[in-house]
Formats: structure tokens, sequence, C-alpha cells
């Protein structure tokens, strides 16, 4: 799952990027959701940085986004 995380917000996908995080539980004890969006890639990046780094913005938002709210508000 992370690795079409990290293809979805490299591309640029925002719909795919989406669908992959509302995909997995948001809550309970460590949520799935979070899990796959903290993973990082063997350069030491998150899906996040890596659609950063490929201009896509929007992408790196949502998925930051999603992270603090579930890291401060689950």
């Amino acid at each position: 799952m992370s690795r079409e995380l990290f293809e979805a917000a490299e591309q640029g996908d925002y719909a795919r990027v989406s669908a992959i995080i509302f995909g997995l539980a948001g809550t309970g004890f460590a949520p799935q959701r979070l899990s796959v969006i903290d993973r990082r890639n063997e350069d030491g990046l998150t899906a996040a940085d890596v659609a950063e780094q490929h201009g896509h913005v929007e992408i790196a938002e949502l998925l930051r986004g999603e992270q603090l709210r579930m890291e401060y508000f689950e």
C-alpha cells in the first residue's frame, strides 16, 4: 500500500492519494492510515516529501494535514 501511495504522490495523482489514505482505517490503536502516511522510503522521505519534491504541493498538504489531524485529534 505504501508503494502505491509513493507512486501516486510522485505522479501528482491527488484522487488516487486521497483514495488510498481514506480507504484505510483512521481511528483506533495504531491506525493504518497514519502508519502509511508516516512510512519513509529508502531515502528517508515520506510520501508528502516526495510529492513536494515533484511540485505537488496540494498532495503534500493533504498528507501532512491528515497526519497532524490523526496525531493530535484522534
